[in-house]
């Protein structure tokens, strides 16, 4: 069985900076692989696994970004056998249907594939609608939220999806696409004998040609919530005098 898991590559949300003037600054920021995607990796790798098949990480993004060795044996730690990246500084502000043809015309060139893994969304923008997007141009089953993955016969998948209080069961054949959630499983830190092999491990590039990809996302401003000062109001004693104040207070306060 054949797996690829995309993963997006994202900020460090921890390390942006608000400035006085309340713009975002990501001067230093680090880079990680976005949090929903780790949980597709580890399903990827668990399904690998179970099948003795093969798992190979798809990222796409720019140069400054999946080019640090870094963040390519961080991708290679959790599970995959190879890293395929397509780099293209010319890709940066996609929207997700955009995105979607980018990373299909990369499945495309990759050849042959059982099944591909996205996380539910991306840590960054979180439209949640690319591996939809990705299954429909594919044309092939397609699942979102999805809690559980179970190998049949005969080239079937059992899948479990999440709809608001229920659990959906569904019998899908492969090659499909689907987009895990969370809840599917806690990924696992990487030991240092995974990380050690990561460093051995092939990653290979893509050139695709996007020249047909445009993209239609401008940042004109980005913006911080205005910080407010607190009151630093304190009430001191655990008394019913004491009480009675701080319900007076929300209350005044319409907290």
């Amino acid at each position: 069985m054949k797996t690829i898991t995309c993963c997006k590559v994202v900020s460090n949300e921890e390390f942006i900076n608000v400035l006085p003037s309340r713009t975002l600054s990501f001067d230093d920021v680090p880079n990680k692989i976005s949090d929903y995607d780790l949980n597709a990796l580890e399903a990827g790798k668990q399904l690998a696994r179970e099948t003795k098949g093969s798992l190979t990480a798809l990222s796409i993004g720019k140069s400054s970004t999946l080019d640090s060795s870094k963040i390519q044996k961080d991708i290679l730690s959790r599970g995959a056998n190879e890293l395929t990246l397509v780099v293209d500084d010319s890709i940066e502000l996609l929207d997700s249907l955009e995105t979607a043809k980018a990373i299909t015309k990369a499945v495309e060139e990759m050849g042959e594939y059982d099944l591909i893994l996205f996380g539910t969304g991306s840590s960054d923008l979180y439209s949640q609608s690319v591996g939809t997007q990705v299954g429909a141009m594919l044309n092939v089953p397609t699942l979102s939220n999805v809690i559980s993955i179970t190998v049949k016969k005969d080239n079937l998948l059992e899948v479990k999806r999440a709809l608001g209080n229920r659990v959906q069961t569904f019998e899908i054949a492969m090659p499909a696409v689907i987009s895990v959630s969370s809840e599917i499983n806690v990924p696992s830190i990487p030991s240092m004998i995974e990380i050690m092999k990561a460093g051995k491990k092939p990653v290979n590039k893509l050139t695709p040609d996007f020249s047909n990809l445009k993209s239609s996302v401008e940042i004109i401003e980005e913006l911080a919530p205005e910080q407010q000062e607190r009151r630093k109001e304190v009430i001191e004693g655990d008394d019913d005098e004491s009480i009675d104040a701080l319900v007076t207070f929300l209350k005044k306060e319409a907290l």
